[in-house]
């Protein structure tokens, strides 16, 4: 039986490989040395070929015997014919975070390692072990924070790879997970058979972390055919929720199109205010449809890797809702702002519709970025790919570096400049269409000429503004994370 289970994982994942068009490309595995991304990498050596693969093993040092393990995992490729990396986290300059951020930080800190070796070798494809029984603690998880349709969705089979710098062709890496139609039981069977030693680590035991209860929640509950917890019936609601995403997406492209604008260069979306200003506009008319649209925009504008919770859009929408209600009943509306989920919404005005920008972090919230070399492309808050370079037929010394700074710590360092600069630009109209909530979230970037030079600003308050702050030989490019597709897969 697990001949034939390899067998048809081996076709299964053959035939997506030529689904997905991704036969002449280098494939990078995520290989933990659990069950199931062992399996996967003796699966995708067959499938894909061991010279078209290649392996990370990212130890997060968190136990003593992770080097082993992932040394082992090492000599498991080389036995395949698989190249092998390890990249091992460093905790002594980060902070070790508490338990209950521990998994969040630990995943970003992970997927950053992943995303840097897809840009030494120069790989945009990423394979997982995501098997069913993730999928459905995913489900779980995310139906315990009230998400809505998006999120109980589940994961998608390709997805744009977290916290990554694209690559050479300027996209960024996506992750496959090939194997989520298989289950865990599968996999070790698998394994087994092919005489694969694989690692159990004990922190998934610890029940402390939430997606491990879970685990176990279902676990327990896959003997009993009527519980709504088994793994069985969790992935049915599941896939009658993809297929309600799927159909409401389809008319979501076609009518965001239309009515939506994306900035990418300010990681700023806005959504039409309608012709009149007093009945909703054409993407807010029917509720369903409304809540993707909330949720594409307050995905796209806070970049996290999972969707926006059903109470954080549901202040959106009542914020929404109620603006609309009171223009018809001829009242006035002094409408505030509203802030949730890493992201603000501006009401419209008659320069500009619905809003959505980045919420002003608290201080010391964005971290400043330093000392990059010029051509360094940067993600300055995990949304915004910046980069310094020298403009095309201008020489310029390859000891130049830069930063970027948040504007609250700008402030620090050049207040009086920063504020001359904007009276400046008012005054030229280049803020005109500026809302102060969209300039408190743009980067400032400085240059320093040389090692042991004062630092000089060239950018700040956007590219409609960056002239008038100095005249340089430099180029600043600026485009969000995540593309300018609002409908995204999560």
């Amino acid at each position: 039986m697990a001949a034939i289970a390899a067998s048809h994982a081996v076709s299964h994942v053959q035939n997506l490989i030529q689904r997905l068009q991704l036969g002449d490309k280098r494939l990078l595995l995520a290989v933990s040395g659990g069950a199931d991304s062992m399996a996967l990498a003796y699966i995708a050596s067959r499938a894909a070929g061991p010279k078209n693969c290649i392996a990370v093993t990212v130890d997060h040092g968190f136990r003593p015997e992770s080097a082993h393990e992932a040394a082992a995992v090492g000599r498991f490729m080389q036995k395949l014919g698989i190249q092998h990396e390890i990249r091992r986290l460093k905790w002594e300059k980060v902070q070790r975070p508490p338990v209950q951020r521990l998994e969040e930080v630990a995943r970003q800190r992970r997927y950053t390692e992943i995303g840097n070796v897809c840009q030494t070798y120069q790989v945009s494809t990423v394979l997982t072990g995501h098997h069913s029984g993730d999928q459905a603690e995913t489900f779980l998880l995310r139906f315990i924070r009230h998400s809505g349709i998006h999120g109980l969705s589940g994961m998608s089979l390709q997805t744009a790879l977290p916290f990554a710098l694209p690559a050479a062709d300027n996209k960024t890496p996506v992750i496959v997970r090939p194997l989520l139609d298989f289950d865990k039981r599968t996999l070790c069977s698998i394994c087994k058979a092919g005489g694969i030693e694989w690692f159990e680590d004990a922190s998934n035991s610890d029940t402390r972390f939430k997606r491990n209860m879970l685990r176990q929640i279902i676990g327990e509950a896959d003997d009993d055919d009527r519980s709504p917890f088994n793994a069985s019936s969790l992935l049915k609601v599941r896939k009658a929720m993809q297929g309600h995403r799927e159909a409401i997406d389809r008319g979501l492209a076609r009518l965001l199109d239309k009515h939506a604008t994306v900035r990418a260069d300010l990681g700023v979306v806005e959504l039409a205010a309608g012709t009149d200003g007093q009945q909703l506009p054409r993407w807010a008319s029917n509720s369903a449809v409304r809540e993707r649209a909330l949720a594409s925009a307050v995905g796209w504008v806070n970049c996290k890797d999972h969707p926006p919770e059903l109470a954080h859009l549901r202040q959106f929408e009542q914020s929404i809702v109620s603006f609309y209600k009171a223009r018809k009943a001829g009242a006035s509306v002094a409408q505030a702002s509203v802030s949730t989920a890493g992201v603000t919404m501006l009401p419209p005005t008659a320069r500009h519709g619905w809003l959505f920008c980045r919420q002003r972090p608290r201080a010391g919230g964005i971290k400043i970025t330093k000392d990059l070399a010029l051509g360094t492309t940067a993600l300055w808050d995990g949304r915004l790919l910046i980069c310094v370079r020298a403009k095309p037929g201008h020489s310029v010394s390859e000891a130049v570096t830069w930063r970027v700074y948040s504007q609250d710590a700008a402030m620090h360092k050049w207040a009086d400049q920063l504020l001359v600069h904007r009276r400046v630009c008012r005054q030229t109209r280049r803020l005109a269409d500026m809302h102060q909530a969209v300039l408190a979230v743009q980067p400032i970037i400085s240059v320093k000429l040389a090692p042991d030079a004062q630092s000089s600003l060239v950018f700040a308050f956007g590219s409609a503004c960056a002239e008038s702050l100095a005249a340089t030989d430099l180029d600043i490019s600026i485009r969000a994370v995540r593309g300018t597709d609002l409908v995204a897969r999560n």
